[in-house]
Order: structure tokens, then C-alpha cells, then sequence
């Protein structure tokens, strides 16, 4: 159907999923337009606020003097979405055999995503109807329903954190700064509607850029990889085998003392401000950011001196954050789901669980690592050995310092890990 046209009750009912009847009560109370203006996608978008209005608690006829009496408009809806998405007339049990996904198999899947499950009897969105043919073709090409859950799992979680970004931002940079200016909460509404939709289109843009430069990477990266191993097999001797990783754990030290002292919100800024640091620090060194672990990070590096040397940047902190402590291992590394897993990375965790503020610990392989690639660029003060949860033997441990500055493009590290303000 096309939307420009003009809509009647039964298809607007259709596009938004709820009755003619509650729309005809909607119009009573001033709640929609005459019928000449039931057009568009602007009217799905102000009758779909107002259905989420209704039940998140308001009354109708409270919200319909409120708009009458202009304390609140909801013209800014036609500025609300990009591309907005409206129900379809299909229902699931006509949808799904079509095909041939059963039920269960695409709740377990809209699971994964963290989406709410299909209700039978009721329209599916038109997004619902695409991701039912997209999980039928990737199964035509051989994915498994386990491996396909794991991905949307992924997929799901990476998004959500992606938009709440977005929205966060919005609030924060835009609503926010309009509100403590003075402005009332209606007229914001009104004047950011256009600003939204802009930043809207900028950041899914920005979102399909960074998907297909990354994609790249990781896609040359797999090939080299296999074709790497076509070499090795036939014995060719100039090929070497898989090579050892360096992975970094690093912490804010009397972090949850800091939580109690200046609360939640302000100790979840200053992680966040960790996490920042850490990965500008890593992408710097050739590294990059595995995930962040609520008061600390892991990093990954393809080579353990550039690991060694972001990790003594990253100690040396920022003036605003507490003090932090570092362990590295490096080794053998089983990559899974854009997360990375193992021995080393077991160790590099415990070790930095051993580490005293301020303070760069590296196991053994790393140190000779470190000082076969570039010896004489760091110190290394050996400790006692210690036990690690998981190793059974004792590991040898060291602490690292830097013989010479470490140069950072924005900032230049000195040799001694002390707290620096670095210009971001």
C-alpha cells in the first residue's frame, strides 16, 4: 500500500495494530485529525506515541485537554523517525510457512536478538516480516541454529549499546542542555524534532561505514590466516605458525570504595572515562578494545612490546581517574564472537589481579618476548613466584617499566608511570 495516500480508519488500525473502534474513540477526544489529513507516515508515528502514552498509564482524555489546551503538542512526530516502520496485514501463522520456520524456532531466535516473541492472531511489523525471510535464507546457505543464535546474541547486544549510545546522546548533548537553558520540555520537543531525524541518518550512516571498513579487516585478516595455513601444510618453511598474541587486563584500583564515596553515577563516569582512555591508548599501539568489564578493560595486541607499552601509557593514567593496575600474558588465543578466550587469557587476568597500583606485571613469555623484539627498551624486576587460581605451578612474574619515552601522537609517556593529564 502506498502510505502517501490517504488512509482510512481500518488501514490506519492495521498500520499501528489496535482497533477501529479505540481510533474512533481517539478522534472524539480531538486525539487524531479529520480524515484528510490521515496520511503518511507522520500520522503512524503520532498514533503509535499516543498508543504507548495510553499504556504506559495516561488517560486519554487527560492527554486529549493537554493537547487542546496547547501544555503539550505532538507535531514533532512527523520528525520522529528516519524510516518509520508500520504493521503489515500478514499474522505470523501465515507468515512463518511460508518459509518453513516454525514458531519456536523464531522465538528462540528473536530471543537471542532480545526481541519480544511473535504473538499469533496479530500483524507483524514489517522488519518482523524481513528478519523471518532473512533467518530462512541464512539457513539455506548452511548456518545452524545454534551458530545463527550466537551471532543474533551478538548482534542484539552490540545494537542495544549502539542506540542507547545514540539516545544518550541526544539527551545529553541536545534535550538537556535546551532544559537547563530555560526552555520548556514542549518547545524542546518541537525544536530538536528536525535535529533528531538529521543525527538520526548521520549515525546509521556512520554505523554502516564502520560495519563495512571492519568487515574488511576481519575478512582480509580470515583469508591471510587460511591462506597461511595452505603454506604451512606443504611445508613451507618461510611460513611461520600462528603467532602468539599479547592480551591486557587492566582495573581502576578502590573502585568500589570510589562507588561509595562519590555514587554510582559519578564512579560510572570515570569508568567510562578508563574505558575511553584504554582504547584510544590500544587502537594507538596497533591494539584494540575486547570489551569492557564494568571498572576495567581487556585489550588485545598482535605483538607483546607495543602491548607493554600502551599498558604503562594506560597506568599512568589520567589526573581525574584513580590509579590503575595492569597484568599481561601472551600466547596462544582462541578467538570467539569478536571475544577472545584461553590459557593467556586466564593468566593475564589473574596476574592483573596481583598487581598493586600503578603497577605493569608480565608473565615470563612476555618478558622474553619483549626483550628478543626490542631489548634493552624496558626494565624488567622480577618477583617472587606466585600462585595463580587455575596454573598449577608457581608463575614468575615482573614488573615493567619503559627505558624511554613512549610517544602517543597526542602525548609522549615518560619511563615512570605517574598521573598525567593527556589531551584527548
Amino acid at each position: 500500500m502506498d502510505r502517501t495516500l490517504e488512509l482510512s480508519l481500518a488501514d490506519l488500525a492495521a498500520l499501528v495494530g489496535c482497533s477501529v473502534e479505540r481510533l474512533r474513540k481517539f478522534r472524539e477526544l480531538g486525539l487524531l485529525p479529520e480524515q484528510r489529513e490521515l496520511s503518511g507516515p507522520s500520522i503512524v508515528n503520532r498514533l503509535r506515541l499516543i498508543l504507548a502514552l495510553v499504556e504506559a498509564g495516561t488517560d486519554p482524555e487527560l492527554l486529549a485537554e493537554a493537547l487542546q489546551g496547547e501544555l503539550l503538542s505532538l507535531d514533532f512526530t512527523k520528525h520522529l523517525m528516519v524510516e518509520p516502520v508500520a504493521l503489515t496485514r500478514h499474522l505470523p501463522e501465515q507468515v512463518l510457512p511460508d518459509f518453513a520456520v516454525s514458531f519456536e524456532r523464531i522465538r528462540r531466535l528473536r530471543n537471542a536478538m532480545g526481541l519480544p516473541e511473535l504473538q499469533s492472531g496479530r500483524p507483524m511489523r514489517d522488519d518482523d516480516v524481513e528478519l523471518v525471510e532473512i533467518v530462512s535464507e541464512a539457513s539455506a546457505l548452511g548456518l545452524g541454529d545454534e551458530s545463527l543464535a550466537r551471532v543474533l546474541r551478538i548482534f542484539g547486544q552490540s545494537m542495544r549499546r549502539t542506540v542507547e549510545t545514540m539516545r544518550d546522546l541526544f539527551r545529553g548533548e541536545v534535550e538537556e542542555r535546551l532544559l537547563a537553558g530555560g526552555m520548556a520540555r514542549s518547545e524542546m520537543l518541537a525544536r530538536t524534532a528536525e535535529l533528531r531525524l538529521k543525527l538520526q541518518r548521520l549515525g546509521f550512516r556512520t554505523l554502516f561505514l564502520l560495519q563495512r571498513r571492519l568487515l574488511e579487516e576481519a575478512v582480509f585478516d580470515n583469508v591471510v590466516m587460511r591462506l597461511q595455513e595452505i603454506l604451512i601444510e606443504a611445508d613451507r618453511t618461510m611460513v611461520q605458525g600462528p603467532h602468539p598474541s599479547t592480551v591486557v587486563f587492566a582495573d581502576l584500583a578502590g573502585f568500589t570504595v570510589l562507588t561509595q564515596e562519590i555514587g554510582d553515577a559519578p564512579a560510572a563516569e570515570r569508568a567510562a572515562e578508563f574505558e575511553a582512555l584504554a582504547h584510544e591508548v590500544a587502537v594507538a599501539k596497533g591494539g584494540r578494545l575486547i570489551k569492557a568489564l564494568g571498572d576495567g578493560v581487556m585489550l588485545l595486541f598482535g605483538d607483546a612490546p607495543s602491548a607493554a607499552e600502551a599498558a604503562i601509557h594506560l597506568a599512568a593514567g589520567a589526573s581525574t581517574l584513580p590509579p590503575a593496575r595492569i597484568g599481561l600474558a601472551t600466547g596462544v588465543i582462541v578467538p570467539r564472537d569478536g571475544d577472545v578466550f584461553g590459557r593467556t587469557v586466564n593468566m593475564a587476568a589473574r596476574i592483573c589481579a596481583k598487581a598493586r597500583t600503578n603497577e605493569v606485571l608480565v608473565c615470563e613469555v612476555t618478558r622474553a618476548v619483549i626483550e628478543n623484539a626490542v631489548p634493552g627498551a624496558f626494565t624488567f624486576a622480577a618477583l617472587d613466584p606466585v600462585e595463580l587460581k587455575g596454573f598449577s605451578a608457581p608463575v614468575e612474574l615482573y614488573q615493567t617499566r619503559a627505558l624511554r619515552p613512549i610517544a602517543f601522537g597526542w602525548q609522549t609517556t615518560g619511563d615512570t608511570p605517574a598521573h598525567v593529564s593527556p589531551t584527548m
